[in-house]
């Protein structure tokens, strides 16, 4: 980063369209957003010198949040590796540096030119297939990530910054006057105070669901005329949008598809398809799990499942429904006996 980055941060740059389409630019880019973006750069020199900017202070100054360990041993290995990444930063990572990250589409100011944090290993919260993880964010907030989740976590003395990229999150945030914003898609969820999950799907759907608490959403977009206003939530009704829209145009979720209990690996539904049932367990198995029967498949299933557990799970549906299970390289395959 350029020495004089934190220097100038109030020389008339526009400021707070580089930071949206610096946020925006890390996520997945259309052929659509591209053009809109190259559009804005066009317009004038300055768009360019204050996009760069952000975008290097921003890449540079994510702070890794440290996960809640449950034993010593893995505790021990989570510090040997961050300690590893921590060398392949370099010396310019172990320097303090000014962060200078805000939401500005929301219109949250930036830190004041000075203010340091200091540097740590730049890398998302990952989880890997079939993992359930909970991290401890700095601000005593929780964010526990599903099975192939990846989320970027920024939080400066003014802010507090984060986006998921894939997968599913669950945010407890606790009690601060600085807003909490989770972006996913185009789409920016603002809470101080409450309980959200945040999840995109396989067909690139973000559903957004607050559990408790107070919370609105908004569209992270600025040059479309009729972006979505803050909307307020409703506790207990999930919304969806389309993760590549430019305009968040939100729906609601069907009733009963909530699976509040997801963070403990248990899913409870009172009528669910087995299909789509298969399709939550699928999210944590090493292979897919296929029920070659389609009239079975579409049996209507009632219960309590626990998704994580590809084995448990596996019985449990194959004593239901009298099946037996087989097992190949491409998939474990269910059939009626």
């Amino acid at each position: 980063m350029n020495d004089n980055d934190g220097a100038k941060l109030n020389d008339g740059l526009p400021k707070d369209d580089a930071l949206t389409w610096s946020i925006r630019m890390r996520g997945e880019v259309t052929e659509s957003l591209q053009g809109e973006f190259e559009q804005w750069l066009a317009e004038s020199p300055r768009h360019r010198q204050a996009y760069d900017r952000y975008s290097r202070v921003m890449a540079q100054a994510e702070i890794l949040k440290s996960p809640r360990q449950t034993d010593e041993a893995s505790s021990a290995k989570l510090t040997r590796r961050a300690s590893k990444r921590w060398l392949m930063v370099g010396a310019a990572a172990a320097a303090v540096i000014v962060f200078a990250i805000t939401i500005s589409a929301s219109g949250s100011p930036i830190p004041r030119p000075g203010v340091v944090l200091s540097a740590r290993a730049a890398e998302p919260l990952v989880t890997e297939r079939g993992e359930i993880r909970s991290f401890r964010l700095d601000d005593g907030s929780t964010a526990t990530l599903d099975s192939d989740t990846r989320v970027e976590v920024s939080i400066s003395p003014d802010a507090r910054h984060l986006r998921v990229a894939q997968g599913r999150a669950r945010m407890n945030v606790v009690n601060d006057v600085r807003p909490f914003r989770v972006v996913a898609g185009q789409g920016i969820v603002t809470t101080n105070d409450g309980v959200v999950d945040v999840m995109i799907n396989g067909d690139r759907e973000v559903v957004v669901e607050l559990i408790s608490g107070k919370a609105d959403l908004a569209s992270t977009t600025r040059v479309v005329p009729a972006a979505t206003p803050p909307r307020p939530l409703q506790g207990g009704t999930a919304v969806i949008y389309r993760a590549d829209d430019q305009q968040v145009r939100l729906t609601a979720r069907k009733s009963g598809k909530s699976s509040l209990e997801w963070p403990s690996g248990w899913a409870v539904h009172r009528s669910i398809a087995l299909n789509e049932l298969i399709s939550e367990a699928n999210r944590y198995a090493p292979v897919p799990i296929i029920v070659e029967d389609s009239n079975l498949a579409k049996r209507e299933i009632s219960g309590r499942f626990k998704i994580n557990d590809s084995e448990m799970f596996l019985k449990h549906i194959a004593g239901l429904f009298d099946l037996t299970i087989h097992r190949r390289p491409d998939g474990i395959y269910l059939r009626s006996q």
